[in-house]
């Protein structure tokens, strides 16, 4: 079988767009390490070498959607196997409208699976309505609503989403929020942070 690798060797097999190597090394590592462990020492280094060479060279956008590819398939098949259910409602998960970047929310739903909860991934670009939506039909503890880019990150469409009964928490994840969040939405801008929150509003 596949052994763990560094973040440099799933770089390189990355770019020699060795989809088979890449796919089996984050499934060995989300294995014997987990999603917090391979998220902060696999995953996000090995964007920022993939990113840096886009700055340099131009090119490699094909590397950086077959890494997603692979990365993203790996951590929806470990969000599949959740443990005993530790709270009746379940968390749902977005990125903000017209945000790309969903990688973060489906590595938080794979972690968040791993520790009992019940999680729904919205995705990429989610509008508002069709969040204010799922959450009046779920009636979820928490939502999570993720913006990477500075574009995406205007917090006046969160003081517009539904309240709910029993009282739905809001956690605002990423770089890209500006200030001024609505009063109750708790804002995380680190993996630990985020299932921290989470956790805790479930307790």
């Amino acid at each position: 079988g596949q052994g763990l690798l560094s973040a440099a060797m799933l770089a390189r097999a990355a770019f020699a767009l060795d989809s088979p190597t890449v796919g089996g090394a984050l499934e060995v590592a989300l294995r014997a390490r987990g999603v917090v462990w391979t998220w902060e020492n696999l995953a996000l280094p090995v964007f920022a070498t993939i990113v840096r060479r886009q700055r340099e060279s131009g090119f490699g956008v094909e590397i950086e959607h077959l890494f997603s590819d692979r990365l993203l398939a790996a951590l929806t098949a470990v969000a599949r196997r959740t443990g005993p259910p530790v709270h009746p409602l379940p968390v749902l998960l977005a990125c903000a409208e017209e945000e790309q970047h969903s990688l973060p929310a489906y590595a938080l739903a794979a972690e968040l699976a791993g520790l009992g909860v019940q999680t729904r991934v919205l995705g990429a670009r989610t509008p508002y309505s069709a969040l204010g939506d799922a959450m009046r039909r779920l009636g979820p503890a928490v939502v999570f609503v993720w913006s990477q880019m500075e574009a995406t990150g205007d917090p006046a469409p969160l003081a517009a989403l539904p309240r709910l009964r029993p009282a739905c928490r809001v956690v605002a994840g990423g770089p890209g929020w500006w200030d001024g969040l609505p009063p109750g939405t708790t804002r995380v801008t680190t993996f630990h942070d985020a299932i921290t929150a989470v956790m805790t509003f479930l307790r």
